[in-house]
């Protein structure tokens, strides 16, 4: 069974992005050991590495395999035994969707440190007043939010190899950075996605002369995205009132700036980058339109 074991969430705001601790009592530590132990086990069984290809669909037994990942800043520096010192999780952190994974560090039985991940959306928060527990066959609300664990690991990290294996691009790239190992959009590729039915640019050849390596990347994150052709404009939209995001419609199509900033905060919104799932609160399997497992 994992050893040492530790839960902690990721969380985000509009400024950073944290560790903060879950506690558990001693009984819930030993059982949680043993089930993420069974996860971990059924992520890693009979699997083939493969080399990161995003147009790529893994099949069951494949996962992709990062060599000499590095760990963002916020989490590169953490282990089991530092988890029980962080700050603890607090209500405000659930109740308002800042909450984008779960972590457990833990030791296996050959004393090897792991980094176990799960994702972690709204609909997993336990909400007073909204979510009923049945207590002496009758229902009544919770008093205080709580938060419902995945039955499926998202990714895997060795810290001795550097190495992160996980299935899905766009599902584990909203909680650990993965943008940069995404190849650069084309000239070419960035005029098709800014000509998509949903959009209407101002201006084309500006967007894509003043386009660097960040840019590109995310226009060709965009391009295989299913946002734009699974939601509408007025969809889109009515979802970025409270993430801080202006967007314009004109004829049930986007508006997409030429300014830079502006289009900055457009293609991360898009991209699902400011908060995870900020348009469809769940996350598909790109090519397949599968609901990913939770």
């Amino acid at each position: 069974m994992l050893e040492n074991f530790h839960l902690a969430a990721i969380v985000k705001d509009r400024t950073e992005t944290r560790l903060l601790q879950i506690p558990l009592s001693g009984e819930l530590q030993d059982s949680l050991a043993e089930s993420w132990q069974s996860q971990y086990d059924e992520f890693i069984r009979e699997i083939d590495e493969i080399e990161f290809n995003v147009g790529y669909q893994p099949e069951e037994h494949e996962r992709f395999c990062l060599l000499n990942y590095e760990l963002p800043d916020w989490l590169a520096k953490e282990n089991s035994l530092s988890i029980p010192h962080l700050d603890k999780i607090r209500d405000n952190e659930l109740l308002n969707n800042s909450v984008k994974g779960i972590v457990a560090f833990v030791r296996s039985t050959q004393n090897k440190e792991l980094i176990l991940f799960q994702n972690f959306t709204r609909s997993h928060v336990i909400r007073p007043m909204i979510s009923l527990i049945l207590s002496s066959d009758t229902y009544k609300s919770v008093e205080r939010p709580g938060l419902t664990l995945g039955e499926k690991l998202s990714a895997v990290y060795d810290p001795d190899a550097g190495k992160l294996i996980f299935q899905n691009f766009r599902y584990v790239n909203t909680f650990l950075p993965l943008s940069d190992f995404y190849k650069d959009a084309s000239d070419q590729e960035i005029r098709d996605v800014l000509s998509h039915r949903r959009l209407e640019p101002e201006d084309i050849e500006s967007l894509v002369a003043g386009a660097n390596q960040w840019f590109r990347k995310r226009f060709a994150m965009l391009r295989d995205s299913p946002v734009l052709n699974d939601f509408s404009a007025q969809q889109i939209q009515s979802c970025s009132n409270e993430y801080d995001v202006d967007i314009d419609i004109s004829q049930d199509k986007i508006v997409f700036p030429a300014d830079k900033p502006k289009a900055k905060k457009l293609l991360q919104f898009l991209n699902e980058e400011i908060f995870k799932g900020a348009i469809t609160e769940t996350l598909y399997e790109t090519n397949s339109k599968k609901q990913a497992d939770r």
